[in-house]
């Protein structure tokens, strides 16, 4: 399951704070930019999806669309350290001992 870390959760509540609908979730789901490249989007929900994956992310909702989840599971959605071109990072879980 997709861990997403505490300063990731500030991060994305920061969003949520600027969402006119009143979103109170963030669905992480696919898209694609101008060029076609795929991307991983981030979007304002009030509820997951018929499918969506729950993750691990204390005081917010994050759900993952189903087409995600089994390439998610094994990472941590973190903050990039600055001077990344991308705000958050993907990093493996670590091993449990």
């Amino acid at each position: 399951m997709l861990e997403v870390t505490e300063a990731t959760v500030s991060l994305l509540q920061r969003l949520l704070d600027q969402d006119a609908n009143m979103a109170t979730g963030i669905r992480i789901e696919p898209g694609h930019n101008g060029q076609g490249e795929a991307l991983i989007t981030f979007r304002p929900v009030s509820r997951p999806h018929l499918g969506d994956v729950h993750t691990l992310a204390t005081n917010l909702d994050v759900f993952v669309a189903p087409e995600l989840a089994d390439t998610l599971a094994s990472y941590v959605l973190d903050v990039a350290k600055p001077g990344n071109l991308s705000p958050l990072v993907l990093r493996a879980q670590p091993e449990p001992v």
